[in-house]
């Protein structure tokens, strides 16, 4: 590259601002440097973006680093709740600033570090916080869960357990979390609620009928081979094992341009909050309190249970996947996760 803007994503009224750090132009062996003024950016996790040029080419890496200095801007749960939870109570909040209760063996844990019933997917392994390569960790407020590519590992949080046991809310409900993803070849991030397919038979795994709801699934890299999302992240329903009525039900599959969209600043490049709505008639989707999807309320949704999970996948539907470019490691951060129901429930943990 002949020349190479760096950008990164900054406090402010709102949802912040885009600006520039400063532009390198590399010498002779296409190297150059310059100087991050850190305490002028947020804390916590932070993207800077490399934008390099040399005539008509053009080339792109999202380096994601951890402030520990800045300016603390809009961390932890809010004080007030969200619009789309109107006459809902809050029945589950979880802002990570308590030791980590994460298990892929002990059902008292508030969270399960695998797909209940089985079902894990992508090309690494989700591992459980027991193990030596445990990708989970908690820094400051935030829960980093952390793929590798030297032990192919990444991580998955769910709120039900293995035993079909665990946190879920019936409708009407609103969940919402608010994260930042990597992008990177092959990183699939994910934020996203089923209807409880284990509690009749936990032995049996994903056999019963279910819905999903995605409420965000983004996928890291750019260019040929790659998803190319531009950016944006997709909204997507799956009516599970129904049969004709699974197939007649009316969902989504729609692709969210945040770049046209309330900051214009993509999933990786800052922190967003993305939400669902579920009511008798209606599933709604949000990002940063502005809605960006809906479709009729699927059958099972109106009765089952939800439960949620979030996690960090690599690989999928034959993506290339690599990491090299940062090390081989890719980091989530989760600010936190908040879940409204029925005004008559009481707080969950």
């Amino acid at each position: 590259m002949t020349s190479v803007e760096v950008r990164c994503w900054k406090q402010g009224p709102g949802m912040g601002s885009d600006s520039l750090v400063g532009t390198i132009t590399p010498d002779q062996d296409g190297n150059g440097s310059l100087m991050f003024p850190a305490n002028d950016y947020p804390h916590g996790p932070i993207t800077v973006r490399f934008n390099g040029e040399n005539g008509q080419t053009r080339n792109n890496f999202y380096l994601q680093l951890y402030n520990k200095g800045g300016v603390s801007w809009n961390e932890g749960i809010p004080a007030n709740p969200p619009p789309a939870a109107a006459g809902m109570s809050l029945v589950f909040a979880d802002d990570f600033d308590k030791p980590l209760s994460i298990s892929g063996k002990d059902t008292r844990a508030l969270y399960y570090d695998h797909k209940p019933g089985g079902g894990d997917f992508g090309l690494f392994h989700f591992t459980s916080f027991e193990s030596p390569n445990n990708p989970f960790k908690q820094i400051d407020t935030y829960l980093r869960i952390r793929a590798d590519a030297r032990t192919r590992t990444d991580g998955l949080i769910s709120s039900l357990k293995k035993d079909g046991t665990g946190f879920e809310v019936s409708a009407p409900c609103y969940f919402e979390c608010r994260l930042l993803a990597p992008s990177a070849p092959g990183t699939w991030p994910a934020f996203w609620l089923m209807t409880n397919y284990v509690r009749a038979n936990p032995e049996s795994g994903f056999r019963g009928p279910a819905d999903e709801l995605d409420v965000i699934e983004a996928y890291g890299g750019e260019g040929p081979h790659n998803p190319n999302s531009k950016g944006g992240y997709r909204v997507t329903s799956h009516f599970w094992n129904q049969g004709i009525i699974g197939k007649v039900q009316k969902g989504v599959g729609k692709a969210v341009p945040l770049r046209t969209i309330g900051s214009g600043s993509a999933w990786f490049e800052t922190f967003h909050t993305y939400g669902c709505k579920i009511t008798a008639t209606d599933t709604i989707y949000y990002c940063d309190d502005l809605e960006v999807a809906r479709h009729p309320t699927g059958y099972i949704s109106r009765s089952e249970p939800f439960f949620f999970m979030v996690n960090l996948a690599i690989g999928g539907n034959g993506w290339p996947v690599d990491l090299s470019r940062c090390g081989g490691l890719a980091d989530m951060y989760i600010d936190y996760i908040r879940v409204y129901g029925a005004s008559n429930l009481s707080p969950g943990p």
